[in-house]
């Protein structure tokens, strides 16, 4: 009779020193990313497991960990990139973490602006003092938007090559690719982003998922650490410690370095994060019309909104010209709030549009 191995008996024997799992969630900006982990956090609850999650923000607040289980023990990164500027911190909130809630895995969710490679040494130095071990890294690639940036027939609203550099960096990085959103696109289009994406990563597995959903048989398989990340770390652990520079193309206006801001407006070279507080409640009509106009380099939009025309407050999550609206009760003392990111944004002609808008 075979053998059923549970969840934490998958754990446990991914290391003789029991390690904690950790598993990288990345992806550009928009790709369901949070919508993932979501599903993950509840898979990992309603197994009587004890999740953790460290989330980062290119910008000064945290709005996707209001989507996630308030049972989740949560850290948050703000206002920088994981892979470079605040990387020191990252290491000290995973320890943190390890040590005061001792979960049973751990998911980091980078900013749709990192390049999750640069994690892989930071992992290492926490490994040599805490139990934990990187699994996987997980990528997620909007179907939608990949099938336009890789259409060469296509010229316009294209992404900048930095941009593109840094798509191509989440693909090769992760040995699981989940290809998302495949009800947008036809079926030819979801063959030609196969195409790319084996062209750029050979020996990652592809699985295509709608509204982020995959088989659970995934969720299980991510707590085991694979061949390649083995390697990888150990790779990783001969090499010595360089100071990192900025790979992923941040700059927040400084001469050197990429160090986190706490301005409600930073810009960087390739990206801007434009945060503004929204002091009244605004007709949803109104404000739908003010997202669907924004420029198109705008590539994510999200917040929180209080609409005049009904009685309840919600998140809204704006990707590549596609809008969705959650009714939420929000973790803590929240003010509302809109979060642009996007390359080269005009921070004057936005505030202009924006209040332009309030006043409607």
């Amino acid at each position: 009779m075979e053998h059923k191995h549970s969840i934490m008996d998958l754990i446990t024997s991914s290391s003789e020193r029991h390690d904690i799992p950790v598993v990288i969630l990345a992806g550009f900006l928009g790709s369901g990313k949070t919508t993932l982990l979501q599903q993950w956090t509840q898979q990992c609850l309603q197994q009587g497991m004890k999740p953790a999650v460290i989330m980062n923000e290119a910008g000064d607040v945290n709005l996707d960990g209001q989507l996630l289980p308030e049972d989740v023990n949560m850290e948050e990164l703000l206002g920088g990139c994981i892979c470079c500027s605040i990387r020191g911190d990252f290491g000290m909130k995973l320890l943190e973490l390890v040590q005061e809630h001792q979960p049973d895995v751990v998911y980091v969710e980078c900013t749709g602006i990192a390049e999750p490679m640069e994690l892989v040494d930071a992992l290492t130095d926490v490994s040599l003092y805490a139990p934990v071990q990187l699994t996987h890294i997980v990528t997620l690639v909007d179907a939608l938007q990949m099938s336009h940036w890789i259409d060469e027939t296509v010229s316009v609203n294209k992404p900048s090559r930095k941009m593109m550099h840094l798509l191509q960096e989440q693909i090769r990085a992760a040995n699981l690719l989940i290809v998302n959103k495949c009800d947008l696109v036809q079926e030819h289009d979801i063959q030609r982003v196969e195409q790319q994406l084996k062209q750029w990563n050979k020996e990652t597995t592809i699985v295509y998922a709608e509204q982020a959903q995959v088989k659970h048989e995934l969720w299980q398989r991510s707590f085991v650490l694979s061949d390649e990340l083995s390697k990888l770390s150990a790779q990783a652990e001969q090499t010595p410690t360089i100071p990192p520079t900025c790979s992923c193309q941040i700059d927040n206006g400084h001469d050197v370095g990429c160090e986190a801001r706490t301005h409600h407006h930073s810009s960087h070279a390739h990206v801007t994060v434009w945060t503004r507080a929204l002091p009244t409640a605004v007709d949803s009509h109104t404000f739908e019309l003010w997202l669907k106009g924004l420029p198109q380099h705008v590539y994510r939009a999200k917040g929180i909104v209080t609409f005049s025309d009904t009685t309840k407050r919600y998140m809204f999550q704006f990707a590549y010209r596609q809008t969705e609206f959650i009714p939420i009760r929000p973790q803590g003392d929240i003010d509302d709030v809109i979060v642009l990111i996007g390359e080269q944004m005009d921070a004057e002609q936005l505030y202009v549009e924006l209040q332009e808008m309030l006043r409607a």
